[in-house]
């Protein structure tokens, strides 16, 4: 029963220690940030890894709702709500803004990549799934769940306290697509800040930005396979 007992302690102690003490967040917060920038993209799995352990070594703690995982009043309403926003997001970017970051940094976003799956419906699938499981699952519940909720406790949540933690969350979010190139850097920098700001303005509900970002990345898939996307960017 002691050893029960002394284990439990320890491990809410620890649990404390990096959810409630200020320089405890802080540690974790500069080593998911470090692995994020200093090995884009793997980085972001090895982050994952990180804030999967303190969730999961909490868990009985109210780790997973305080990173957002708290039930939806109206799931069919969340998932079409983050459907459309997808669709408005992805296809805004396609238009109009990507092509401005290209203009501005004189270079293309780099899809090399995806070059590949043009008209091949396996590798479309594949892509689909680490779409969904690396962007909608994993990025978000590091960048949005983790580091957006933590942040705000150790800054605060006064309005222009939140535009700057949008603005630190996005700036990694958008280096760890470094592989696309700059150009690739700023509109997933964007995107990422859209995420954030639909995680904040759904009440730090995870589900919303989890679902867009997964739609987000099926719509640009979707028409990358269809051949559609150099179409897109040519409208203007």
């Amino acid at each position: 029963m002691k050893d029960n007992s002394s284990n439990t302690s320890t491990r809410k102690k620890i649990a404390s220690f990096f959810h409630e003490n200020k320089i405890g967040l802080f540690i974790i917060i500069l080593i998911i940030l470090a692995a994020i920038l200093m090995i884009p993209p793997l980085g972001v799995l090895f982050a994952f890894v990180i804030v999967a352990f303190l969730v999961l070594f909490t868990i009985k703690e109210g780790s997973l709702s305080d990173i957002g995982f708290r039930s939806s009043k109206s799931w069919p309403k969340a998932i079409f709500l983050s459907f459309v926003l997808a669709v408005l997001i992805e296809l805004t970017f396609q238009i109009f803004f990507n092509p401005i970051f290209e203009a501005i940094t004189d270079t293309s976003i780099d899809l090399s990549e995806f070059e590949g799956m043009r008209g091949n419906f396996i590798t479309y699938i594949i892509m689909l799934l680490i779409g969904w499981v690396v962007g909608g699952f994993m990025e978000e519940i590091i960048f949005r769940g983790y580091l957006i909720t933590k942040l705000k406790r150790l800054l605060g949540s006064s309005p222009l306290v939140l535009f700057f933690i949008l603005f630190l969350t996005s700036v990694p979010f958008g280096l760890s697509h470094l592989y696309q190139g700059l150009s690739g850097v700023l509109s997933t920098g964007f995107i990422a800040f859209i995420f954030g700001f639909i995680f904040i303005k759904s009440g730090y509900n995870l589900w919303l930005p989890i679902f867009t970002h997964g739609f987000v990345n099926t719509v640009g898939l979707t028409l990358t396979y269809l051949d559609l996307d150099t179409y897109l960017r040519n409208i203007l």
